[in-house]
């Protein structure tokens, strides 16, 4: 029998109680049973006097048999008063304590549990009346041709011109290291070929005159305006081509000599081009190209578009659903299951954080038990497909991607993820069709800002998450 008293809305006290009417018959039967199959010295098996049995071994099986019994009423009760129980019943502090003679039980044994479970609740804000903005970006022809001048500088020819340097050159310097700002080269001083990127030169007086230069020039500059590097190893090793134990000291002024200027000239839009980069009959002039850039970079933001989207859903409908929990049970059963692995200072610090995750979990069970949303094996099947096909860009035979396919599902943690994000699609698609959703176009600088911003706190919010409950 299961008596409950209602803590409050979230938890309960269930008291467990098993009586000796009950009881008596079990353990009667697992003392026969144990006589009749252990082996006790001096006796031939199932010979040992029951007396005798009981001396010995009668407060193990005692235990052992209320214990099975108390634990059997439990979840026998849970499972048929449907409670959506958090964690795991925790027996409460103050138990009474009990008298285990095996010839004499007591009249009833009462064992408490607290327990945690999540209160009825129905989903608001899954309708029409919910207005959503989904981000897309405002510059896409800009970045279409972006990525054509990549494209272009990519498949370009490199040369190397003797009469002028440009912007996007790379510049190789023989460089022989000076007394001072105004002196001489110096005697056995450092000397080392020193590689100049134009675009990375940090200080614009030495960018100028290296504009003004050609092959064969001569120059006198200090070595730490080529490029920022903040900490003197960094310098050490990228600009003066110094060893990591090589410790002498060096000056800031040398003399170079400008050796070799390399350049990429830019491919010309031809055929040849849009062959090479976009692949067979797919582009045959620059409007083309320029048209099927954009399909891929719009295909790189609807991802994180609906991404953000997914985002406000479960912000939104977090605020409009605040799901009652037991955050008492919760602390001390963190604090329980986690077998002193968090301090009382972590769990009050983190709680919030850690409850506004089960929160989502229980929004996300609800709305997949509305929409009836399920993954079964074949999707995830046909998931670790699409990336064998997309990891080799080629026709593959079917044996080959299912021998693939089958190689990588044995990765049970690869497997759960997968359904997982599979599931969450699921969701964000079944939520969308039930509210609003309008376009907002933003450049895609404030795109990545926004992006940035909310990726941190979500990973700020998952590692909470995966501390607090991974011995769940």
């Amino acid at each position: 029998m299961v008596v409950r008293n209602d803590i409050d809305n979230a938890s309960a006290i269930l008291t467990v109680i098993v009586t000796r009417d009950e009881l008596k018959p079990k353990l009667d039967a697992e003392l026969r049973k144990f006589r009749h199959r252990a082996p006790i010295k001096g006796f031939r098996a199932g010979q040992a006097p029951m007396e005798f049995v009981k001396k010995l071994y009668g407060s193990a099986i005692f235990s052992d048999t209320l214990n099975d019994m108390l634990t059997r009423e439990l979840y026998e009760y849970l499972r048929d008063s449907k409670l959506d129980v958090l964690g795991q019943p925790l027996p409460t502090d103050d138990q009474r304590r009990f008298s285990f003679k095996i010839s004499d039980p007591e009249p009833e044994y009462a064992v408490n549990y607290e327990v945690g479970f999540v209160p009825p609740f129905e989903i608001k804000g899954l309708d029409k009346s919910a207005v959503y903005e989904r981000l897309t970006i405002s510059n896409l022809g800009e970045l279409a041709e972006e990525d054509l001048q990549y494209a272009r500088k990519r498949m370009g020819k490199r040369t190397n011109p003797e009469t002028d340097i440009q912007d996007n050159d790379l510049v190789r310097i023989a460089a022989r290291e000076l007394e001072s700002e105004a002196g001489g080269v110096k005697e056995n001083g450092w000397e080392t070929t020193m590689t100049v990127f134009m675009k990375n030169v940090a200080n614009e007086a030495l960018k100028d005159q290296l504009l003004r230069s050609k092959k064969g020039d001569t120059l006198r500059f200090n070595a730490r305006t080529i490029e920022n590097h903040e900490k003197e190893e960094m310098y050490r090793k990228y600009i003066l081509n110094l060893e990591d134990k090589d410790e002498r000291v060096v000056g800031d002024w040398f003399e170079g000599t400008i050796e070799e200027v390399s350049r990429v000239e830019d491919a010309d839009l031809d055929e040849e081009f849009f062959k090479g980069y976009f692949g067979e009959g797919k582009v045959g002039n620059r409007e083309e190209a320029v048209e099927e850039l954009k399909k891929g970079i719009r295909q790189f933001y609807d991802v994180r578009s609906n991404a953000l989207l997914m985002r406000s859903f479960q912000e939104r409908l977090l605020e409009e659903n605040p799901v009652e929990l037991p955050e008492k049970f919760l602390k001390r059963w963190l604090r329980v299951s986690n077998e002193g692995k968090l301090t009382d200072e972590q769990i009050e610090n983190e709680f919030s954080a850690f409850a506004e995750n089960l929160r989502w979990t229980l929004l996300r069970d609800k709305i997949k038990e509305i929409f009836g949303v399920e993954v079964n094996e074949e999707e995830v099947y046909d998931e670790f497909a699409r990336r064998v096909r997309n990891y080799f860009q080629v026709d593959l035979p079917e044996h080959i991607i299912k021998s693939s396919v089958e190689r990588l599902m044995k990765n049970e943690k690869d497997v759960e993820e997968t359904r997982r994000n599979l599931e969450t699609d699921k969701i964000f698609e079944a939520i969308r069709e039930q509210v609003t959703v309008t376009e907002k176009e933003v450049p895609s600088e404030e795109f990545h800002k926004i992006l940035d911003e909310v990726t941190k706190k979500a990973k700020a919010e998952q590692e909470v998450g995966v501390e607090m409950m991974n011995d769940e």
